[in-house]
């Protein structure tokens, strides 16, 4: 149940309960006279009010036929309120948080310029309430002033603020106005700017438009990257850009628990990294209505999620904060390890060895490069995909800790759904070596090299003087004979097969700490561990848009669970694939 009340109306105080409908009356005083009686006088000639807005309509829709007429009108004469000669002159407005909380934004905060309330939630108690509008500053809450207060500082207060707020609020359209051309002129810059949006100016008073609807705070930072909360949020008016795609399909990116967004306009949808959502409507910067598509095609209940603009902003605030201090330390870090590394882009590949086994996720040089390039700015959301049919068996690649067990454990268990395909190899056969069947023994150098330069190979790399590789001609055969190809690559190679058209199920056993990983396997150091579990983050952070599912498990049994159980639901030959379309 929610209920608002304002003092300055003498008339009864509305309840209205969602589950049944019925409406409540209580008398309530006003302590301002002049309020008072402007009201009795519009109550008095409700005859002249015949124009119907978009709230009472709202209004009329959720009253039940038991309400009477006069209690209807009621409501439209206190929005008609705005319209005298008394709207700019401050005025008290009592408001008790409902489901949807308060359920309106505020922004401004930052030069002084004041708190504003720049959007209000159709069906949240302050559009019930009547008596608030776009353009009102919030003068104070619980009598704690607000005039001079940062957006951070109005924010919190409002969450804190109880079940029972007492705002005093005034109407200011030509300051808000202001406060929205100067914000719109900075979008422009940025917009229209070649620059990279780390390098601009700080955006002022660009604090966050906070959503009040479920009594909790979307905090987000100021500066730039702020630019998107300035956006109204779901069904906004004026500032919210509409360039998105109305309709799409995408592949979360992250796992997502609405129970934990406190900035939520209306009822959340719950997903996992690797979720398939029917977005019914991306036209909004902060929100958008999705659907869950499940594995029969079949789509679930319609819930809100967050925009990617969104989700990309609130995960470059927290990089930030996590990675201040640290940039330093990891370039010198990088800066060694690139210099002990030998050079030529091409990961170290060789069947058997024990080195790639362990740690087979070793980034190569151009790896590393490209990493500490774009680590700030790989930011994942959500991935456009479409439907596509097969007609071969996809090949498996399964990284991180314990890959190899799980790699041998699926060629043993089931050695006719599973199979490794035969490398390339330009070193010299060995008497007891077959052809075809220990390796593909390559005449040239040469000519393996302009095989790797013209794509024909997913991975290749040197050792000891002589070249090893993976063909896609390779991985093809195994497909063809209705195979999976399980592959022990690095995660470039996951970008490459998808290249040549052939769509590998991407598995990433993300471990949970070090402890984890040493439970996994009991011979290795204290240090081993910690190596790999750096190597896993780097790995996650690297190549997670390319992920088919991350996969955890307090056990190896749970792990290797849970990879079959994904490889049998990803097998085809209907699949989601990334599509060309941007988001």
């Amino acid at each position: 149940m929610f209920t608002a009340t304002v003092t300055t109306s003498p008339v009864s105080k509305v309840s209205i309960v969602t589950s049944s409908l019925s409406i409540n009356s209580t008398t309530y005083s006003s302590q301002h006279n002049h309020q008072r009686n402007h009201l009795h006088q519009i109550q008095n000639n409700s005859h002249h009010l015949h124009n119907h807005n978009h709230h009472q309509h709202h209004y009329q829709n959720l009253l039940t036929t038991t309400t009477t007429k006069h209690k209807k009108d009621c409501c439209q004469k206190r929005k008609k309120n705005y319209l005298n000669s008394h709207e700019r002159e401050p005025r008290r407005v009592y408001l008790q948080k409902g489901q949807q909380g308060l359920g309106f934004n505020i922004v401004g905060g930052e030069g002084g310029e004041g708190i504003f309330i720049s959007f209000i939630l159709t069906g949240g108690a302050a559009d019930l309430s009547g008596e608030l509008r776009k353009g009102d500053q919030i003068l104070s809450v619980n009598s704690i002033d607000l005039t001079q207060a940062t957006h951070e500082q109005a924010a919190d207060i409002l969450k804190n603020a109880g079940q029972y707020v007492n705002l005093i609020v005034q109407y200011r359209p030509e300051a808000y106005e202001r406060f929205q051309a100067k914000i719109n002129e900075r979008r422009e810059q940025m917009l229209n700017s070649a620059s990279s949006l780390h390098n601009q100016p700080p955006l002022i008073g660009a604090s966050s438009a906070s959503n009040l609807n479920n009594g909790g705070l979307v905090n987000s930072n100021s500066g730039t990257h702020s630019l998107n909360n300035l956006n109204n949020i779901a069904h906004g008016s004026g500032t919210m850009i509409t360039k998105y795609k109305k309709s799409l399909y995408v592949r979360a990116m992250f796992d997502y628990d609405p129970s934990k967004d406190s900035g939520l306009p209306g009822k959340g949808l719950n997903f996992h990294y690797g979720d398939i959502l029917h977005v019914t409507n991306a036209s909004d910067d902060e929100w958008w209505q999705a659907r869950r598509v499940t594995l029969d095609g079949n789509e679930e209940d319609l819930g809100i999620i967050p925009s990617k603009k969104r989700v990309e902003r609130k995960e470059r605030a927290r990089q930030r904060r996590v990675n201040f201090g640290k940039n330093t330390e990891q370039s010198a870090s990088r800066s060694g390890t690139l210099d002990k590394k030998k050079k030529g882009g091409l990961k170290f590949f060789m069947k058997g060895s024990k080195k790639d086994l362990q740690s087979g996720d070793e980034l190569s040089d151009h790896e590393q490069r490209t990493k500490s390039a774009t680590t700030e700015e790989a930011i994942l959301s959500y991935e456009p995909v479409v439907q596509q049919e097969l007609k071969y068996t996809r090949p498996v690649i399964v990284l991180g800790p314990a890959k190899d067990r799980v790699n041998n454990d699926l060629i043993y268990d089931f050695p006719d759904r599973f199979g490794c395909c035969v490398p390339h190899t330009t070193r010299p056969k060995k008497d007891d070596e077959v052809n075809g069947r220990d390796y593909y023994f390559v005449e040239s150098r040469e000519q393996m090299e302009r095989d790797i330069s013209n794509h024909l190979f997913i991975e290749a790399g040197q050792f000891h003087g002589n070249l090893y590789g993976t063909s896609v001609q390779s991985v093809k055969e195994i497909a063809e004979k209705g195979k999976h190809c399980i592959l022990d690559v690095s995660g470039n190679a996951i970008k490459r097969l998808k290249m040549a058209q052939l769509y590998p199920i991407a598995l990433f056993l993300k471990p949970k700490s070090v402890e984890w990983i040493m439970d996994m396997n009991k011979r290795i150091t204290v240090e081993e561990a910690r190596d790999m579990f750096e190597k896993a983050e780097k790995l996650e952070q690297q190549f997670g848009e390319n992920f088919t599912a991350v996969i955890q498990g307090e056990t190896f049994e749970d792990i290797y669970e849970k990879c079959k159980e994904v490889i049998s639901e990803q097998a085809g030959p209907i699949i989601w694939v990334p599509s060309k379309e941007a988001l």
